[in-house]
């Protein structure tokens, strides 16, 4: 059986416990809140640019760049930017991904190239 004392400190001691974990996920809660909520930006247009010039583009404003597909292309030398989602001047948080479509240049004689 435990003395009245005794009570007392396990109560002081599971108050103190409740009162740092309440601590820690108020902590935890504003940095994910700050974390998400992020900056903005327009996304730039890089249509035109060589994929390097583009990814460099990209870095400077704060978005990631994935490859969406490659295809011949007889208006857009090979390696160049011909297509990118989302569009340019589209407001996004930092940190988004654009992706972008490379031209392989103009298809081998006899194979339909887009036009």
């Amino acid at each position: 059986m435990l003395s009245r004392n005794g009570l007392s400190n396990i109560f002081k001691s599971l108050l103190t416990v409740a009162l740092l974990a309440g601590v820690f996920l108020f902590g935890a809660g504003a940095i994910t809140y700050l974390a998400v909520r992020g900056r903005t930006v327009a996304v730039p247009n890089v249509v035109g640019k060589s994929k390097e010039e583009a990814r460099e583009v990209f870095d400077e404003a704060g978005l990631r760049m994935e490859f969406k597909s490659s295809a011949h292309n007889a208006k857009a030398p090979a390696g160049d930017v011909t297509d990118q989602s989302p569009s340019a001047g589209t407001i996004v948080k930092t940190g988004q991904i654009v992706r972008v479509s490379i031209s392989l240049g103009a298809g081998p004689a006899g194979q339909n190239a887009q036009k």
